[in-house]
């Protein structure tokens, strides 16, 4: 089978209307033409040392990997839609323990958070949410909150989570005790695809719309009622830098040659600078005890970059190209490491 990838965090379609959809979007463009990609193609995880930048380490053969999620410092995770959960030892980089969380699908396993001790919790096929117990490496819940989850989000002050919705366009609050939704929005005017919560003032969930005019959804932590911020352009991933009142949001741009980042200031009334990047961005994250985002992006023929921009001055550094295909971009909690998830083309 196969079909076309743009991005981890898009409502997932079958097959045939996914690879339909990819193509009207970018056929018209003569930078970029479309790319085949295999749906069960090896991927695999580039471990990058930011002080100098150089490979501390990789690892390859991970069947239709999509997202990653680290474990603190010495562990990471990442889903596969072949339903398999690895578990990877971050310094030595090898393989610790793979196991069956759920079957194969062409859409699930993309988000994976980490929300409370001991458990992380997963998008899994058929809109069901999966929670996965650490210790045991196996699923201990599975449930549904929503018709059709698209991204997830952990509470920077709770033992909660937040569900993004592409059926009812809802955000919902999650309890991790009883796996039940608390809370519920009103529709959000877009579908939202990528969640983000502030830990500054700790008032605000941030949700980035898949439309044209690049709809923010503003979400009150307080009261849980929804405004809109317009940054002009589609956007696929946002990231809030932790104890700071900065966040960003990436856009692919896929008529054009380059995309952007636009780099936001406050909550409320952010002031927005927006740098260009090189390809098409479609994941950023946010990095501990630095003033970086780090956007991945794709060039197009097969290769992916890895870039950096300083919140305070706009500047952008191209960090490092990686053969493949873009899925997801991590740090580890200390700061020192950056993970960095491509699939073979």
């Amino acid at each position: 089978m196969k079909l076309f990838q743009i991005q981890h965090s898009s409502v997932s379609l079958p097959s045939a209307l996914l690879f339909l959809s990819i193509y009207l979007l970018i056929a018209g463009t003569s930078c970029h033409q479309p790319v085949e990609y295999d749906s069960s193609a090896a991927s695999g995880v580039v471990k990058l040392r930011l002080s100098d930048y150089t490979v501390a380490g990789n690892v390859s053969g991970i069947e239709d990997g999509r997202a990653l999620c680290s474990l603190g410092n010495s562990e990471f995770l990442v889903t596969s839609g072949t339903g398999i959960l690895y578990r990877f030892d971050s310094p030595s980089m090898t393989l610790d323990s793979s196991y069956a969380i759920g079957f194969g699908s062409g859409s699930g396993y993309g988000e994976i958070i980490y929300p409370k001790p001991g458990s992380v919790y997963i998008i899994g096929a058929a809109g069901k949410l999966i929670e996965v117990d650490l210790q045991t490496n196996s699923v201990a819940a599975e449930f549904e909150a929503g018709p059709l989850p698209t991204a997830l989000c952990a509470s920077t002050s709770s033992q909660r989570f937040f569900v993004a919705d592409g059926s009812d366009c809802r955000i919902r609050e999650v309890d991790t005790g009883s796996n039940t939704v608390l809370r519920s929005t009103e529709p959000l005017k877009e579908t939202p695809v990528s969640l983000a919560a502030e830990s500054y003032l700790e008032e605000y969930l941030l949700a980035c719309c898949a439309d044209e005019d690049g709809t923010v959804g503003r979400i009150s932590l307080s009261t849980f009622y929804t405004s809109h911020l317009n940054l002009g352009s589609a956007g696929s991933d946002l990231s809030a830098f932790p104890a700071e009142s900065i966040w960003a949001v990436v856009h692919p741009d896929w008529y054009a040659s380059d995309g952007s980042i636009s780099l936001c200031s406050n909550y409320f009334l952010p002031t927005v600078t927006e740098v260009t990047i090189a390809g098409h961005p479609t994941d950023v994250c946010s990095v501990p005890g630095t003033t970086l985002f780090y956007v991945l992006s794709y060039l197009g023929d097969g290769m992916s970059r890895v870039s950096s921009v300083n919140y305070l001055t706009g500047d952008r550094q191209e960090v490092l190209d990686i053969p493949g295909f873009p899925w997801d971009i991590t740090s580890h909690a200390n700061g020192e490491y950056l993970l960095i998830l491509t699939s073979d083309t």
